[in-house]
């Protein structure tokens, strides 16, 4: 199982560039399978505080790092791992396809 996780967007304060909310994703893949999660945290903070980074310097890295300590990496990751997990079940017991030959 493959766990790609992804920043979306960032929602950031014009005056000052301080971020205020991420959304994110975990893309996961396991052979003909996928699928994700698309979520959103809330941040707060200012551009006077330690260890701010412009925003122009952000990283996907570093935003990612945000990401991973507001939400429950495993638990979404083992949910995204789950649902595929039926979706292969589920394809394996089909007994009926459709189309057509020339496809």
């Amino acid at each position: 199982m493959q766990h790609t996780w992804k920043i979306y967007d960032l929602k950031r304060n014009i005056a000052d560039g301080v971020v205020i909310e991420v959304t994110y994703a975990c893309e996961s893949a396991h052979e003909q399978s996928g699928t994700r999660q698309i979520g959103d945290i809330t941040l707060s903070g200012s551009a006077s505080d330690s260890g701010f980074i412009a925003f122009d310097s952000l990283t996907e890295e570093k935003v990612l790092e945000w990401v991973h300590s507001n939400v429950d990496k495993s638990s979404i990751e083992t949910s995204n791992s789950a649902s595929i997990a039926q979706a292969i079940v589920r394809q394996a017991a089909r007994t009926t396809k459709r189309g057509t030959p020339w496809d």
